[in-house]
């Protein structure tokens, strides 16, 4: 008796489920044609990331400077409360990379190794306060450095030919290689003193906004 009940229960609740799936068809065929969609706008959206990592790497592998070896790195860390000063990146000494040596991705300069540990290093970004990189602009020559994460150069003779749109690049007078892009003058000052011309600059690396560098060492 007590097992007759319980099959003709079961058989309740089955017609019941099937009585509610059938009036729910409608909604679960909705959420299921909606979740394709939602997993089809995610594939869609990796593959476009993948496809501009991609893309931004073939770039950076395009580099080529003459005795200098390029060590391709991927930024691991950037500290929100030290954006504008620095990235860590993850090569290190056991890699080649040596305090000094200038960092690029693939449109230019956008700092200077501050030091290096076995595997990862601390690069100082072109907005940091502390750097301080020998450049050239036109036949002239001054030291980049930056104030309040603006990039200027200093130390330019005002008799300098000079204008508004000029090209900044590394001078070749230090360690680093020259004649690598570093940005633009953008407007043209003189000191408190008006004995030499300090250059805003804006760099042609959007340094906002970097995933991939290359770090560039003297071949041993």
């Amino acid at each position: 008796m007590v097992a007759r009940m319980i099959k003709k229960n079961a058989y309740i609740i089955i017609l019941l489920i099937l009585y509610l799936l059938f009036l729910c068809q409608d909604h679960l065929l909705g959420f299921l044609d909606n979740t394709d969609n939602l997993m089809s706008s995610i594939y869609d959206e990796k593959l476009t990331y993948y496809q501009n990592e991609y893309e931004e790497m073939q770039k950076l592998l395009n580099i080529e400077v003459l005795d200098y070896q390029a060590i391709y790195s991927k930024v691991i860390l950037r500290d929100i409360y030290a954006f504008y000063d620095e990235i860590t990146i993850g090569k290190g000494s056991y890699d080649g990379v040596s305090k000094g040596d200038l960092v690029v991705n693939e449109k230019g300069v956008i700092g200077l190794v501050k030091s290096v540990n076995n595997h990862t290093s601390i690069v100082e970004l072109l907005t940091n306060s502390n750097i301080e990189l020998s450049v050239k602009i036109n036949q002239s020559y001054g030291i980049l450095t930056s104030v309040d994460n603006e990039i200027i150069v200093k130390n330019v003779k005002l008799d300098d030919e000079i204008k508004v749109g000029d090209f900044v690049t590394t001078s070749g007078l230090t360690s680093v290689p020259g004649e690598i892009l570093v940005g633009k003058v953008s407007e043209i000052k003189t000191d408190t003193l008006g004995l030499e011309y300090i250059l805003e600059v804006d760099a042609v690396a959007y340094l906002q906004d970097i995933s991939y560098v290359a770090v560039l060492g003297e071949v041993s």
